[in-house]
């Protein structure tokens, strides 16, 4: 038992050592891929990012399983898997599992304590969504469901989506796979408009077209098993921004205008005043990322690396010349301990032995180096974040300087004297005798229609209207009137009556049996057959525009 313990210590160790140089590995490819095919589509990118981690996390799995299964010597192991293309000295491969070998249950049980607080923040945040899917939810406008409906439609979404208003969030998000659920925020139902709410609800049913509610949670697993290697971080990152950049083009294709969806991620934006919860697809995410989103949508964003990558290109270059410098073994002639294992190959000079060559010093890229300095912008050239800052700070200043200016405060002394003035004329004896006037005025009038007079006309007007609508409705003209309207009356049941309206009733129904005939005939069934045809084509055709 303890045996195997141990081993599998020792392969939960050398797997987490070997991680770290696969991990450097994936993401330095990933990296210059995305240089050398700048021209790559956000959906691709995604594409990459996830199979790269994937790749990862299997090599993870395959070395552990390596590990475990392997009968010989833990230096054997090494020398096999790790140094098969290089031929090291005896002297320095013990030298270094020596100084690993001690380090390894310490990290496989911090592995085992990572794994578990990463599956206490896994369990949490499932159970918050589960929260939020059944708690707060309120129904949406009837124009928004409308909306809602026809993007489906568009989208040609067939899968049953709810769509519901929520208290308990600050962003829009998409829940769940297999019955997902679009919240809102109710905020948002009196602060955006109807085009903003179709274009956030276009970007959210993308999330579900491309089933990345699904591939998140692929991704978390991966995540939560290689939580100690910081290249799966920074794979998730690319992840995760090339999964909203592949549905904001989604939304470019069905939004006529780019910058109403700006306007409109951006007023999500202020109205944000909570973070989304995690495994959630929320419409935004923080607020850089925003920014490149909107440089990207509005054809402002640059091809080029961003500084932060170079750094990260030349850690990892070298990272790896470290390396290889660390384990590259000194010069010495063989000896014969070192013959008979037969570590080295045969070669024309026996009391030399092969020898990686020196590190040499960081190649200088020229492609890395011209990103480094911004050139100054042109009349025609996009602005950045920078240069926007700037401008802003610049404008700050320039209205500091307006209200600092002596025009301004003279402004400010002409209102505070008109101030003066309209107080010292309501506080005047002037304006106070008005006053009293008007009120003297209102008692005059509220006494004269609590008089005895108002009174007696009001009750003289209401017994001679009384009166007059008493004598018209018993008036020989009313009388006529009703007559006129009785005969005519009866002079309209007698046409309805009449064979000459039935004869009119027994046309009507001929001609209704005449066309509902005609639609049950062939012919017209053809007709639909062809029409039901050209729609067809229709919908294959902008499928494939798609």
């Amino acid at each position: 038992m303890n045996g195997l313990l141990q081993n599998i210590t020792q392969a939960l160790g050398w797997s987490m050592a070997h991680s770290l140089w696969q991990g450097a590995l994936i993401y330095g490819m990933l990296c210059f891929l995305y240089l050398f095919l700048p021209k790559l589509t956000a959906k691709n990118k995604y594409a990459f990012a996830l199979f790269g981690q994937f790749i990862l996390s299997i090599a993870f799995v395959i070395t552990f399983g390596h590990y475990m299964d392997i009968s010989s010597t833990s230096e054997e192991v090494f020398m096999d898997y790790v140094a098969a293309p290089l031929v090291l000295s005896s002297e320095t491969s013990s030298s270094f599992l020596k100084a690993v070998n001690p380090l390894l249950p310490w990290m496989s049980s911090l592995y085992v304590l990572g794994l578990s607080f990463q599956f206490i923040i896994f369990s949490s945040s499932l159970s918050k969504l589960r929260y939020l899917k059944t708690r707060g939810l309120s129904t949406i406008p009837i124009v928004w469901d409308q909306s809602f409906r026809d993007i489906c439609f568009k989208l040609q979404i067939k899968q049953h989506i709810q769509f519901h208003l929520s208290e308990k969030i600050s962003v829009p998000m998409v829940i769940g796979h297999l019955k997902p659920i679009i919240l809102f925020p109710v905020a948002f139902v009196n602060h955006l408009e109807l085009e903003q709410v179709e274009s956030i609800l276009i970007h959210e049913l993308a999330h579900i077209k491309r089933q990345d509610y699904l591939f998140n949670l692929f991704k978390v697993a991966m995540e939560t098993i290689l939580f100690f290697n910081p290249f799966v971080w920074l794979l998730s990152r690319y992840i995760d921004t090339e999964r909203e950049h592949a549905c904001d083009d989604i939304v470019m294709k069905w939004t006529p205008s780019s910058i109403a969806y700006a306007q409109a991620l951006m007023s999500v934006e202020c109205l944000k005043s909570t973070a989304a919860p995690m495994y959630a697809m929320a419409a935004i995410g923080k607020k850089h990322h925003l920014l490149h989103r909107i440089q990207r949508i509005t054809n402002m964003e640059k091809n080029h690396l961003h500084a932060r990558q170079h750094l990260i290109a030349v850690v990892l270059c070298s990272f790896a010349l470290l390396t290889i410098a660390w384990i590259s073994p000194s010069e010495k002639p063989v000896t014969t301990v070192t013959e008979e294992i037969n570590m080295t190959p045969a070669v024309e000079d026996p009391t030399a032995i092969y020898q990686i060559p020196p590190a040499a010093a960081a190649p200088d890229y020229p492609s890395f180096l011209q990103d480094t300095i911004t050139p100054p912008l042109s009349p025609e050239e996009p602005q950045t974040e920078e240069t926007y800052i700037k401008d802003v700070e610049a404008e700050a200043k320039k209205i500091e300087a307006y209200y600092n200016s002596p025009k301004w405060k003279n402004k400010i002394a002409d209102i505070e004297k008109q101030a003066r003035k309209t107080e010292e004329y309501f506080t005047s004896s002037e304006w106070k005798a008005q006053i009293a006037e008007i009120e003297a005025e209102a008692k005059k009038i509220e006494a004269y229609y609590n008089s005895p007079a108002w009174k007696n006309k009001v009750a003289e007007i209401e017994t001679q209207a009384a009166k007059k609508t008493e004598e018209y409705f018993n008036s020989s003209e009313w009388k006529s009137k009703l007559a006129d309207i009785e005969e005519n009356t009866k002079k309209i049941e007698a046409y309805y009556n009449s064979p000459e309206w039935k004869n009119k009733i027994a046309d009507i129904e001929t001609q209704a049996k005449k066309v509902g005939e005609y639609f049950n005939s062939a012919e017209w069934k053809e007709k639909i057959a062809d029409i039901e045809a050209s729609a067809k084509n229709m919908a294959e055709h902008y499928n494939s525009l798609q």
